[in-house]
């Protein structure tokens, strides 16, 4: 039997299984997140967020070259399948090998082989329908592709640890450094791979005392536990439940790094004669640890640097500065060749090629001075760059110090959690690693954000033979399943610690730490084999243990990857998914010819560039995302570049203003802007102080407060600039995503005109809410086109909104809600402004009939508002209807919390508001008496109960 043959076959399996999984259910064009901003980078080889991604851009933009299909979105989120794919496959090969490796023989038969191959195929499958790892798979993010790095340069460090006696075998180690440097070009993720390979090294070819191994290597557990109790008796002294200054974030990090440096210095001056010898565990850990540190941040930040300041950003010395450092690298490998050094070589020509790996960061430079429309930070020099790479956009954060947010969202932080210890695992560790592990291998309670572990789809199974595959491993290869305990360490726990992330996040984060979940499959192939391989112990006199294997065998495929499939295929189908297009598309389309839009996050910006720079749609439309308002370079690009052909974005700020924006104390102000004659005929303008003025007067509060300081943001400036300089001329909207305070207090001059709100020179008589341009409103929403159209024509799409096959996760709902909230303003404007309840009534059946209730999930308290509309318009029928489904979520809530009687439109005001249109008054009474409890002395109260126990016919005694 050619076993190698078999093994190939099963390899190909995992990999076609996989790969026609992800085919069927990958997104068919741009997804919610960055995926926008990578498809229309790699689509045109433009400049993303730093710290970059340019050989993601590049392959993206061999792909979107490929005809794999019609849309150029797909086309990019292809990578991410076939990268996945190769993932699982790979993961079978390392779990074979790691089998292989501890067995020391060849299979002996051909049930012996597989019982290799089978458990092998098992842990490989885990990985492809996990959670997570099948969320990366089918969007054009960078984590499926970086995951693939990850697991291509494992199987080569399992490949040279079988042939490291062979002539050739460098081969390999040359490879895996090559792949480290171009994989910095996708995500620093795949660089924490080296220090198991570096340990694999290490044990290969350099220790051969196993003895005074295993004792160094509980030296070194015992010396990390040592400093790991020493910093969480650190971390527990700081119980400040004020946020510190940056000066002592600083204070506090040296205090840590001096007080666990000295420990570690003791701890090994005192065992030197242990820790310090050929056999030592310490030595492949410091080794690795130090060629980690030469990847990141020696070659990805210092060579840029190094360029930088020796060549002053002129750019022929930026080329003499690189072509004489790889002559320098280059003469090493020639001087460690030529004077007979075979481990200095091999490491000068590892570096010369992780170098070579890191130069497509080149292209962020080239694009960069092309001056390309998506070009994050403009990096045209090393000095930018480098500045690019360090992300110096988003500021410096300490290591050490867990809690140190000054965002007012996040103050929570210092006052949920009783010290810095406490808050590093209860949020950090075990709300944001954890709980993630478990989501994977247990199963999940929802897509909502923050939302639990759920038990009963897979009850754990999973988790369970990964934990027990961790175990057999160190049973039977020690040495080995270190290395894969601490590279699950390096892309879990650590990671999660050196990200230091605040609570909340403004989404789930578990795609960082897919490499630990790509480590934990493995284990749960390991654990699967370890079964077997406990089977046969315990049961070696049996003769037919063949067939109690195979179901073993069988059992195993059924409770672990199809079990996963089958409770994790209705969340990750996204096969025809098309929100995120529609999104964008609709909120281009609420905008006139040659506007400018603000923008506030991701979801509103980086599918809008998609469509714009991918697509075509709408590139007269100058999108203007008010977070990136604050930096300076982003200000620039919008008032000298003219993307398209769009129209630059006028300003009276000069360059040098730009550069020296900032946050300022601000008191509310009396603000104007002149509204000339032609413009108050042009927009029917009725307001009668602007017609007398010929000025739109306002009041402009500051939107922020840092303490007991008023202040106005760089973004406020610069938008500000933006309308006095936009004179009318130009059309200026706010996207209904924005801020109340990003709109400098003009809401009662921004009418509503789809999913955006236009400044106009005219106040709403009727309040905001009523404020729309109904004949645009009507097109936006009643006029649903059967294609789309790369000029303005209003017509939002709504496509799959109202079909129970296509899931829709928490994001998609709360974006969605946007359309019902256009549809409730155009329904609340025919009612109250026009009197017209017919009109009333045929929005709100529209709206149902394009976004079920059934299938996008609304939130009680606005269901409530549709009932009353219906009520208030006569739509008796359909009023009851649905007040009977809100009355009974609202009992629900009121069940669970019965002190809710504060929050707008809680379940008291709710059921008696529907109580009270039903005629239900002995319902009504049970309510209020219910909250006569918490509210004894409320004079209101005692009179409402009065009242309806007398419409209920009973009792009107007072309440006691």
């Amino acid at each position: 039997m050619n076993y190698k043959l078999l093994n190939r076959i099963f390899a190909g399996i995992v990999f076609a299984v996989s790969l026609i999984v992800f085919l069927i259910t990958v997104q068919p064009s741009v997804s919610f997140w960055d995926c926008g901003e990578f498809i229309a980078s790699s689509y045109a080889l433009q400049v993303p967020h730093p710290p970059g991604t340019p050989f993601f851009l590049i392959v993206g933009r061999l792909f979107s070259m490929i005809p794999f299909a019609e849309n150029i979105g797909l086309r990019v989120n292809l990578i991410s399948v076939f990268s996945s794919a190769f993932t699982v496959m790979f993961l079978y090969l390392i779990a074979v090998m790691l089998i292989k490796s501890y067995r020391k023989k060849e299979p002996e038969n051909l049930f012996d082989a597989l019982t290799v191959y089978i458990p092998a195929a098992i842990g490989a499958l885990s990985l492809s329908f996990s959670d997570t790892f099948w969320f990366n798979a089918v969007e054009a993010e960078v984590y499926a592709f970086s995951t693939f790095f990850i697991a291509f340069v494992i199987w080569l460090m399992m490949e040279w640890n079988e042939k490291a006696d062979q002539p050739d075998n460098e081969k390999y180690l040359l490879l895996i450094a090559y792949l480290i440097g171009l994989s910095t070009g996708v995500h620093l993720m795949a660089v924490l791979a080296i220090v198991p390979i570096v340990m694999v090294v290490v044990f290969r070819k350099y220790i051969d005392d196993e003895e005074t191994l295993k004792k160094t290597a509980i030296i070194f557990v015992i010396h990390a536990a040592v400093v790991l109790i020493v910093a969480a008796l650190m971390w527990a002294a700081q119980t400040s439940s004020t946020p510190p200054t940056p000066d002592e974030y600083k204070d506090i990090d040296k205090r840590f790094i001096v007080v666990l440096g000295a420990i570690s210095v003791l701890i090994m001056a005192a065992l030197y004669k242990k820790i310090f010898t050929k056999n030592s565990f310490y030595i492949p850990m410091i080794l690795g640890g130090i060629t980690l540190v030469v990847v990141y941040p020696g070659l990805v930040k210092y060579v840029p640097k190094l360029i930088s300041v020796t060549a002053d950003n002129d750019y022929v010395m930026d080329i003499i500065v690189s072509i004489l450092l790889f002559a320098a690298v280059g003469y090493g490998v020639h001087w460690t060749a030529k004077n007979n050094k075979p481990t200095l070589n091999l490491v000068s020509k590892a570096f010369l090629l992780g170098l070579v790996g890191i130069t497509t960061y080149a292209m962020i430079i080239i694009r960069a001075n092309e001056e390309p429309p998506i070009n994050m930070n403009s990096p045209k020099t090393f000095t930018e760059l480098e500045s690019y790479l360090n992300r110096e956009q988003y500021g410096d954060f300490p290591t050490f110090k867990r809690r140190f947010s000054n965002e007012p969202h996040q103050m929570g932080i210092y006052t949920n959690y009783s010290s810095d210890l406490d808050f590093l695992w209860r949020y950090q560790m075990d709300h944001m690693f954890n709980r993630y592990l478990f989501w994977n291998y247990i199963g999940r309670v929802s897509t909502y954000q923050d939302s639990g572990v759920d038990w009963s789809d897979m009850y754990g199974i999973p988790f369970f033979i990964g934990l027990f595959g961790l175990f057999y491993h160190f049973r039977r290869d020690w040495k080995m399943a270190s290395v894969f305990l601490v590279m699950f360490i390096f892309l879990g726990y650590l990671t999660a610690f050196y990200q230091n992330q605040q609570q909340p996040q403004p989404r789930e984060r578990d795609y960082f730490y897919v490499g630990a979940f790509f480590v934990y499959s493995i284990w749960i192939a390991l654990g699967m084999r370890g079964i077997i391989e406990l089977m046969i112990e315990k049961f070696d006199k049996i003769k037919n243990l063949k067939p109690a294997l195979g179901l073993v065998m069988a059992a195993g495929i059924i409770v672990v990857p199809v079990n996963m499939f089958h409770a994790n295929y209705f969340e990750h189908d996204r096969s025809r998914n098309y929100v995120p297009w529609d999104y964008a598309y609709n909120l281009l389309q609420s905008a006139a010819p040659n506007a400018i839009l603000f923008t506030n996050g991701d979801n509103d910006t980086f599918p809008l560039w998609y469509l714009q720079d991918v697509e075509g749609v709408r590139r007269d439309v100058r999108i203007a995302n008010l977070s990136l308002l604050n930096t300076p370079w982003y200000i620039k690009q919008l008032k000298n570049t003219s993307p398209y052909g769009a129209e630059k974005v006028a300003m009276s700020l000069s360059d040098r203003d730009i550069d020296n924006l900032t946050v300022q104390r601000w008191e509310p102000v009396e603000m104007s802007i002149p509204v000339p004659p032609d413009v108050i005929k042009e927009f029917g303008v009725k307001d009668s102080a602007i017609i007398k003025t010929g000025k739109l007067t306002w009041l402009m509060k500051n939107p922020v407060q840092y303490g007991n300081v008023k202040a106005i943001r760089t973004q406020d400036l610069v938008v500000l600039d933006i309308i006095m300089q936009s004179k009318w001329k130009r059309p200026v909207y706010f996207a209904v995503t924005c801020s109340d305070d990003s709109k400098l207090g003009l809401d009662e001059y921004l009418r509503m005109e789809g999913m955006a709100l236009r400044l106009v020179p005219d106040k709403s008589d009727a309040g905001s809410i009523e404020y729309i341009n109904e004949p645009v409103m009507r097109k936006q929403l009643f006029d649903e086109p059967e294609g789309f159209s790369r000029d303005y024509r209003p017509g939002f799409k709504f496509r799959g909104l109202n079909d129970s096959t296509i899931f829709f996760d928490e994001n998609h709902e709360r974006l969605i809600q946007n359309y019902r909230n256009t549809f409730m303003r155009l329904a609340v404007h025919y009612l109250y402004s026009l009197k017209d309840s017919a009109r009333t009534v045929e929005t709100l059946d529209l709206m149902e009939q394009k976004i079920p209730r059934s299938i996008v999930r609304v939130d009680n308290r606005i269901l409530h508002d549709i009932a009353r509309l219906y009520y208030a318009a006569g739509a008796y029928d359909k009023y009851k209807e649905i007040a009977k489904e809100v009355t009974e979520t609202a009992k629900l809530q009121l069940k669970n919390n019965p002190r809710d009687y504060s929050s707008w439109n809680n379940p008291y005001d709710i059921l008696l508001t529907h109580y009270e249109n039903l005629k239900m008054y002995k319902e009504a009474v049970e309510v209020l008496n219910q909250l006569s409890m918490y509210l004894p002395y409320d004079e209101s109260v005692k009179q409402l109960l009065n009242r309806y126990r007398r419409l209920a016919g009973v009792d009107t005694l007072e309440v006691k």
